[in-house]
């Protein structure tokens, strides 16, 4: 019996400062052969369809990655099974998402097809309501984020101001020649995959860094306080990665998605990931651990301690609350389901179900998942 496959869990969107921000253009691999996208309403079971045909190829043993939904973080967004190039994304709004090739490698599987339209068009009134109260308190949620971020930033000016910042790039050029050595940068540039590791949910800040950094053998853990340079190092070791022409995964941060926070070079299986409160990352044996408070100085640290207090405060203050305010909004869509639920007929999704994952599989049979994701010649072992 095969050994059952590995699942990875990112989120290609998350709740940010800026909005819902998202990474669903990373969501497929660039050589993808086979793309379902989904389209319906809330309620209509596109979760459960995802997450049942996920299991049944985790148990063939191939490897899945789980797409997280960051605003039911019990929930996904879609799936993706790399050595396949296949993958099924929920392409309903607020991530709306159209095949790029329609019939040579996507194409959309309507729910609207199984549910029973009469019986839903009676709430018609109820839905609209529930709808822009959903997009009424999301807005307060990411209104309070953006208040939350701006305290952050203060919170950060106030350690800029004692960062020894060539200090904090003489580390960075250390991990590039510990990663890379001698390796010349490539002609071909590597290709950069940008998504979250990380997302503002109605659980509040969630990872799953234990399937993403977890596996991977060498691992830099990136730890400082707010200020001190620790994504701009990660951004600078992704950089040099892509100038050898290494694939590179970048995650950023949810509350600022301008910042990467996690690295993985998976060609070599390195990683880097940032450690700060309150989601700290505990280092193992062999990991490398680079702190960056080491570069600040002291005395300026002092000076600014009570207004890095403050901001600490007021900071967790408005964060809570952008967080109470996406759990309502949540609460909310959960009544939308209601209204779709009832007049879905399951039992025909079921065998639809059985239809996609029997294509799926037949990649397998036929060999065209066979070569995954492109990589690049393996030219260097750590």
């Amino acid at each position: 019996m095969a050994a059952y496959g590995r699942i990875k869990k990112v989120f290609p969107g998350s709740n940010t400062a800026e909005g819902f921000y998202s990474f669903y253009n990373y969501i497929i691999p660039p050589d993808a052969d086979r793309i379902f996208i989904i389209k319906g309403g809330p309620g209509v079971g596109k979760s459960t369809f995802m997450r049942s045909i996920a299991d049944r190829l985790v148990e063939r043993g191939f490897d899945v990655e789980f797409h997280c939904c960051s605003s039911d973080n019990g929930s996904l967004d879609g799936i993706v099974i790399p050595k396949l190039g296949a993958a099924i994304i929920d392409g309903t709004a607020p991530h709306t998402l159209d095949p790029q090739l329609p019939g040579a490698v996507g194409e959309i599987v309507y729910f609207g097809d199984y549910w029973d339209r009469n019986k839903i068009r009676v709430h018609k009134t109820e839905l609209e309501t529930l709808n822009k109260e959903v997009g009424r308190t999301f807005t307060r949620a990411y209104r309070f984020l953006k208040a939350a971020q701006i305290i952050y930033r203060d919170w950060e000016e106030a350690n800029i101001e004692g960062m020894n910042f060539g200090w904090a790039n003489q580390q960075a050029a250390v991990i590039i020649d510990r990663v890379f050595g001698a390796e010349p940068v490539s002609e071909r540039l590597g290709y950069d995959r940008h998504l979250f590791a990380r997302a503002i949910t109605p659980d509040g800040m969630v990872d799953h860094l234990d399937t993403i950094i977890g596996p991977c053998r060498h691992k830099y853990i990136i730890a400082g306080q707010p200020g001190t340079g620790k994504s701009a190092l990660i951004a600078k070791v992704g950089q040099a990665a892509l100038e050898r022409g290494y694939n590179v995964e970048l995650y950023h941060c949810p509350l600022n998605p301008s910042k990467v926070e996690q690295m993985v070079i998976p060609e070599l299986d390195v990683a880097l990931t940032k450690s700060i409160e309150p989601h700290l990352y505990s280092a193992g044996v062999g990991d490398i651990v680079v702190n960056m408070d080491e570069a600040l100085d002291p005395a300026v640290a002092e000076k600014h301690a009570d207004i890095i207090a403050e901001n600490k405060e007021t900071f967790f203050h408005l964060f809570n609350r952008a967080i109470s305010f996406i759990g309502a909004a949540k609460d909310i869509h959960h009544q939308m389901e209601q209204y779709y639920a009832p007049y879905m007929d399951f039992d025909a999704l079921a065998g639809l179900r059985q239809q996609i994952l029997a294509q799926i599989l037949a990649l397998a049979q036929s060999g065209v998942g066979d070569q995954g994701m492109e990589t690049v010649p393996n030219r260097r072992k750590l």
